[in-house]
């Protein structure tokens, strides 16, 4: 008997799909992989040194040099102040061009008249009544035409510095106190100053005198309280000029041309002008303001010239500026000159 095998009446089993892994696209990978790179490339760049060469860039300045005679003095000059100096012309161009007036504009006022009338107005004979160290502008001292006339009254007498004699009885000294006095030792200023002493000490009150030391500012010898002016020479206001000479120290740059310009105002007999400095020179325009200035007030002015050379330079200014207004000249070399106090004995600065 044939025996039938059991039929199996379920479903064939079919096999299920097979699970695969998860692969990116090669275009994604690409693209990440050159974003990395590009990364990189760009912090390599940055963190590189920038500039010429291999060393890393080094600020520079700009300095300004002082020739001395016996040493350079540098002074820097910033940047700030350069960028300063810059922007406020920018701005002042830009004021300037805003206030123009149109030019069909007519002033309501006769500004001429006003400013001729203003020009003649003389200038009080008191001077400029401010103590201490005097900034200004050298032109705002005036033509001179408003001068203080000059006393008849008075014992002519002559005074005498470094050699140099000026015969008068209003007698004004023009010290330079930069600081190239201070070389050698300070030996320039410390014979200036005793110098300076000796022909003020056998003044009498016949004569009258005013001290001016100066840098870029003017410092005139004042009494408490009063405004710059001529001082007569006794003896009292001849010790308190001795105390203002002694405190006097050297330092700062040079500006000649105000100091001579305060003294020409007072119209003295004589200026004795002494400075160490050829450098910087006065102008020839210069030269000839102050001889107009000297001519009108009746002053000689001296020139005495400090060097560290054994003779002036040719083209010395100083020469001409005692040439121009009836003075001498002379030259010190100051590694002659002898280490002494300021204070001397009276009697070896004035001849009667």
């Amino acid at each position: 008997m044939n025996s039938t095998p059991p039929r199996n009446d379920s479903a064939p089993t079919q096999p299920g799909p097979e699970i695969q892994p998860h692969r990116a696209p090669p275009l994604l990978l690409s693209l990440v992989l050159h974003v990395v790179l590009l990364i990189l490339i760009a912090w390599i760049a940055s963190s590189a040194p920038k500039g010429s060469g291999e060393a890393v860039d080094r600020q520079i300045g700009i300095a300004v040099v002082h020739r001395l005679p016996d040493r350079d003095r540098y002074d820097e000059v910033t940047a700030e102040s350069v960028e300063t100096v810059q922007d406020d012309a920018t701005d002042s161009a830009s004021a300037s061009a805003a206030a123009a007036p149109p030019a069909d504009f007519s002033p309501p006022i006769d500004l001429q008249g006003v400013l001729s009338a203003m020009q003649s107005t003389p200038a009080p004979e008191s001077g400029s009544g401010i103590a201490g160290d005097v900034k200004f502008d050298s032109d705002a001292l005036g033509d001179g035409a408003g001068a203080p006339s000059r006393s008849s009254t008075g014992q002519q007498a002559t005074a005498k510095l470094f050699g140099v004699s000026g015969s008068g009885t209003r007698f004004v000294y023009v010290f330079d106190r930069s600081d190239s006095m201070n070389g050698f030792g300070g030996l320039p200023l410390r014979s200036a100053k005793r110098e300076l002493i000796r022909s003020l000490q056998s003044l009498s009150p016949q004569q009258q005198f005013q001290i001016i030391f100066y840098n870029e500012n003017v410092k005139p010898f004042q009494l408490s309280g009063m405004p710059m002016t001529m001082v007569s020479g006794e003896p009292n206001h001849l010790k308190r000029a001795e105390r203002y000479i002694e405190a006097i120290q050297a330092f700062g740059g040079t500006k000649h041309k105000g100091a001579l310009l305060m003294a020409l105002r007072l119209a003295p007999d004589v200026i004795f002008f002494l400075t160490d400095a050829h450098i910087p020179r006065l102008s020839q325009l210069e030269l000839q303001v102050i001889q107009d200035r000297a001519e009108r007030a009746g002053t000689t002015i001296h020139a005495i010239e400090f060097g560290s050379r054994a003779g002036p330079t040719p083209d010395s200014f100083l020469k001409q500026l005692a040439a121009m207004n009836n003075g001498q000249y002379q030259y010190v070399d100051v590694r002659q000159l002898r280490s002494e106090p300021a204070q001397s004995q009276a009697g070896e600065g004035i001849e009667r």
